[in-house]
């Protein structure tokens, strides 16, 4: 949580000021248009993840809808630079199997963890002819 908060507010709060900051939890989502498919087309997804760190992007099947009407493949990490600890991407690829709407909800947590994700992100995908 303490990344979520910009830096220029975390070198000025301390103490009780840094309780209420992190109180207000991480900042809101941005709202990203729908992607737009036919039947039996693909799309390809990329998320930025760290998996040195522990993290790494997960389908929240409980959070998300519609997923009768996309296949979510997990096509495995693509490592980024060739240092230790470098991030990378986590690619994906949906693929429409029939007309409707689907909302996909990903996390961004340590698997072994109880804690929320630090992270999430809700994918919306429209099917149609």
């Amino acid at each position: 949580m303490f990344n979520e908060i910009p830096r220029a507010v975390r070198r000025a709060a301390t103490g009780a000021a840094w309780v209420a900051l992190a109180a207000l939890g991480p900042p809101p989502a941005t709202a990203q248009p729908a992607i737009r498919l036919a039947p039996g087309q693909d799309h390809a997804l990329i998320l930025s993840e760290n998996p040195s760190t522990g993290y790494s992007w997960a389908i929240d099947a409980a959070a998300s809808k519609g997923l009768d009407v996309v296949a979510v493949e997990d096509r495995g990490h693509k490592p980024g630079k060739t240092m230790p600890g470098a991030p990378g991407e986590r690619l994906w690829t949906l693929r429409a199997l029939k007309s409707g709407h689907a909302e996909i909800a990903f996390v961004y947590r340590r698997p072994w963890e109880s804690a929320p994700p630090v992270d999430t992100r809700t994918v919306v995908v429209d099917v149609a002819p």
